[in-house]
């Protein structure tokens, strides 16, 4: 399993999710270069950026369940 990113870390993420896809879309737009190793490159690119969302989407998820658990008014004051 992965491990929930921190405050940092999502910045970091979404900001190396950002740089793969600009990468991966000059590198469609190039006409050079070798079939295979180009798709291969391509699923490599493809399985980075989906490991980068699933982290933020997950992070992001825990973020809006968090404030109702942790912040509860009355677990503050009651005893």
């Amino acid at each position: 399993m992965t491990p929930l990113l921190t405050a940092t870390g999502y910045a970091q993420t979404k900001k190396k999710l950002a740089q793969m896809e600009k990468r991966l879309a000059s590198l469609e737009a190039r006409p050079e270069g070798k079939p295979k190793h180009f798709e291969e490159v391509r699923r490599s690119y493809a399985r980075m950026i989906g490991q980068y969302r699933r982290e933020i989407k997950l992070y992001e998820a825990t973020l809006k369940r968090q404030p109702q658990e942790t912040h509860s008014p009355r677990s503050a004051t009651s005893k």
